[in-house]
């Protein structure tokens, strides 16, 4: 009885443990992206606090595995 109640202590806090982590590593805060594509417009991030994007007119993009490409428009 007293084996088994350590085993299940150990269970426990191991959970615990990862479960904290998990917690801590979901929970942090991402660096907004400098540039974005969002519905083919090219949006740039405004120097300063905050997550304020303005829109590039001259350019548009496309967001292809990770990759962004832009196309210039005349």
């Amino acid at each position: 009885m007293n084996k088994l109640l350590k085993y299940f202590t150990f269970i426990v806090v191991l959970f615990l443990i990862i479960v904290i982590l998990l917690q801590y590593y979901v929970s942090r805060p991402t660096e907004p992206q400098r540039l974005v594509c969002h519905k083919g417009k090219l949006l740039v991030q405004v120097e300063g606090e905050g997550t304020v994007y303005v829109r590039i007119k001259r350019f548009s993009c496309d967001s292809e595995k990770g990759m962004l490409i832009l196309e210039e428009q005349l």
